[in-house]
Formats: structure tokens, sequence, C-alpha cells
């Protein structure tokens, strides 16, 4: 069903949920705190959805590149006791909150993007009488802006820059205090990959104006500013188009401050899951996490689950068709000219080409091969990203070949005998096949011109 629901979506389709998504500021009714704040709610998917959970990588998205994700996520034992024992454990569930994330992402520019996250908290259970932490509604909890800026780096990593606002939507959110102002955080997010494995690791600061006390009564001190870290580390099998993730998210108090519960005000949090890619553009995520410090809403269990559906670009850049000039060649058997095309598209497994844009390329490396009419022979490779087995990938990107050698024959006459039609498959990717921006580089053609 994702297949073909993503494979039909058009451009008005999406224009229709980005603004479904802006208003639902207007409807998510907000939340009463009681005696607990945002801060229960530690868990943050990226808006990017590229690499990792909630650990940023410093790859932003491609310009017109647009992100939609939707993630569940419920903690056991994650709220505040007051005035009875605290009673949690991993075998004792006192209380559980099932929170949703829903985000928004979309890249502007090269190496810069943006995006807008709603976490909602949508129901919660207390098995414990007494006085204790909890929400009085559901309902949406803060509104998160964020922006990254990548300052350099590649395919295999670099070092980027983030910057966000949460905007609170609790009413008495008693860890802000009576008229707060925005929460602002800088973070730099570095990563770096070796074959299949990739590592990443964000450093930041959370700077806080909290407001007043809530009340004399309320058990809680606003917090002040906070340091935040976070690591991660993954391994892909192309094979599986499977990604195992784990992740450590941390914060630590810049200063002391009264919360009356033997929860500690840092927090630190392990996640090990799976991300794994149903087609191209669409990833569903899951696993499960627990507390490494019995700190502020650090839960001894979570379990997640997501789901990233990428779209675009809307309008693709045209692609200047530019020979790219191989080393002097010292044996026969060596290309003297190269052209790498992302263009020529394909019907979704199929070697039937679409018509738009596709043969604009086409005919003009054909143009080009009739004017230099001296070469021998002109190698089609077809190149495939890592979605479906070897094998099928290995036939899928050999019929993608003969239908452009058939398409060259047939339109410019050009001799078979001098095109050879080579299936690659995923054999020899060029970007990384973990994520939907380097599978599209990935599923390419290479002419290679023999003279």
């Amino acid at each position: 069903m994702l297949k073909h629901f993503s494979r039909r979506c058009s451009e008005k389709g999406v224009k229709v949920i980005i603004v479904y998504f802006l208003s639902m500021l207007g409807f998510i009714p907000q939340v009463f705190a009681n005696i607990v704040g945002v801060e229960t709610q530690n868990f943050h998917p990226t808006t990017s959805g590229l690499d990792f959970v909630t650990v940023q990588s410093s790859e932003t998205l491609s310009p017109g590149f647009i992100n939609i994700g939707f993630f569940l996520n419920y903690a056991v034992n994650s709220l505040p006791y007051f005035d009875n024992p605290d009673t949690q454990n991993r075998q004792h569930f006192n209380d559980t909150l099932l929170s949703s994330d829903i985000n928004f992402g979309v890249g502007l520019l090269p190496n810069w993007d943006m995006g807008v996250s709603l976490p909602v908290m949508n129901h919660q259970h207390i098995k414990e009488e007494g006085f204790h932490g909890q929400y009085s509604q559901p309902g949406n909890t803060e509104v998160r802006f964020n922006t990254k800026v990548r300052l350099f780096g590649d395919d295999a990593g670099g070092i980027a820059t983030i910057l966000s606002v949460n905007l609170n939507r609790l009413q008495d959110n008693p860890y802000l205090g009576k008229d707060a102002k925005p929460t602002y955080n800088i973070e730099l997010a570095g990563d770096t990959s070796y074959n299949k494995v990739a590592l990443g690791l964000n450093l930041g600061y959370r700077m806080r104006s909290p407001g007043e006390k809530i009340s004399v009564d309320n058990p809680i001190d606003p917090l002040d500013d906070q340091i935040i870290a976070s690591t991660a580390a993954s391994y892909h099998f192309p094979k599986a188009d499977t990604k195992v993730i784990f992740e450590i998210f941390s914060a630590w108090p810049g200063k002391s401050v009264n919360n009356n519960t033997n929860r500690a005000m840092s927090a630190s949090e392990a996640l090990l899951g799976l991300k794994y890619d149903v087609r191209h553009n669409v990833a569903l995520n899951a696993g499960l996490g627990s507390e490494l410090q019995h700190g502020l809403s650090s839960p001894d269990w979570r379990f997640y689950a997501g789901l990233n559906w990428v779209i675009g670009p809307s309008k693709k850049p045209k692609e200047e068709l530019q020979p790219v000039l191989l080393p002097p060649p010292t044996r026969p058997d060596e290309p003297k000219e190269q052209f790498v095309v992302h263009d020529i598209l394909f019907e979704f497994d199929s070697a039937n080409l679409v018509s738009k844009g596709s043969f604009t390329s086409l005919r003009k490396l054909a143009g080009h091969l009739t004017q230099n009419g001296k070469f021998r022979k002109v190698v089609v490779e077809g190149h495939t990203d890592s979605i479906g087995t070897d094998a099928y990938n290995e036939d899928l990107s050999h019929r993608r070949a003969l239908t452009i050698k058939t398409w060259l024959t047939k339109q410019f006459g050009i001799s078979s005998e001098k095109i050879v039609a080579v299936g690659k498959g995923e054999s020899e990717p060029i970007a990384d096949n973990g994520n939907y921006q380097g599978r599209q580089l990935n599923r390419r053609v290479v002419f290679k011109i023999y003279y």
C-alpha cells in the first residue's frame, strides 16, 4: 500500500499535507501541566529523518526535498512522585505515557534545511495513588522550530550547526514558570562513516529564560540553562534494507534546582532500534530505550515506532550533460570520456522510460555521439540503489541499460554493435544507501565512450 500511495502522490497532494500539518497548531488543544512539563518528553526524532533517530548528522535535506515524519513512543515510569515512596522499576509499571511527534522538514538551499515538530501527549495512565506528576488533559505540549547549516563535509561525514527554539504550549509548566520566554538551543553536529558504519556526535547548550515559580505549593523550581549532548552509531545491512541504530542522549542542568523527588535533574537515556526502508522514499522505525540514570523524565522502558516519508524535489534542476574527461587511456580497453546522468527516469520497478525529462539527456548524448562518429563503442551502465536483492537489482539495471541501447539505435541509427549494455545493480554506490538522498544519487546511468 505504501508503495502505491507514495508513487501516486502529486504536487497538489504534497501542498495539502503541508497546509494540514501547519494548521494543526490551531486544532490541537494546549495541555495543562499540573506538576509536569515538556521535560517528560525528551524523545525528539529529527525533522529531516536522515541517518539516525534523535541524533542529528551533519547532512541536510537537499533543496526541494520534504520529509514528513510521524512517531509514537510509549514511556513506562517516567513521571515524578512526591508524597509516596518511589516504587518504579522495570518490573513494576506505576505509570505509562503515550506521546507522538509530528515532524516536517524541508531542504531550502544546498547545506541548509529547516523543520518544525509538534509533540503531543496522547494518553497517560497512573496506577499509584498520591501526589505525583501528571497532565490534566491530552494535547500539544510545545512547538519546536529548527534550522541546520552544514559548515563543511561530504557523503562520508562533516560538521553542521543547529539552531532551534522551543515554544511552550503548556499552561502552568512548572519547569518554565510563569511568563517564561522561549527556550533557545545551539548545537554542533558531527558525523563520520566508514563502509557500513556511521557515527554521530551532538554537543550543545540550552538557554532558558524561566519565569517565576508557578505557586508556593508547587514542589518544582523552574529549570535554568542546560548542557545537552547525544551520540549515535549505526550499521547498515544493504541486503536487508535495514539499519541498526544505537543512541544515547543526555542533559545536565547548569545549576541545581529543587524538584523534591528522588529523580536527578539531569537525564540520560539509551535507545536501540531498527530503520527499515520499505521503498526508496519510505522508512519505518522501531525500537526500545531505557534510562541510564534515574533522572528527569528518564523512563524505565521506552518503546517507539515511526515513519518517515520523503517527497521531492517538486521541481528538479536541469542536469547539464557534461562529459568527464578521463586520464588518457593507456590501453584500448579504457574509455576516454564518461557521462554520469541522474535524470534518465524509469517507471517504478520497470525498464520503461518515463517520458518527462528523460529524453532530453538522451538526445544530447546521442547528438554528442553522432558528432563524434569515430568512437569505437559506448558502454551503457545501469546502476540502482540497495533496495531489493542483489540479483533483482542487477537484472533490473541490465534491462534498463538495454532499453537505452534500443532507444539510441532506433531513434538515432547508432549501430547496436557499438553499444554495450551492462547492469551493475547496487554493486558500485557513490553515496550512502542508508537514506533517501543517497539512494537517489546511486540510481544513475553511466555512459563510457571508447575511441
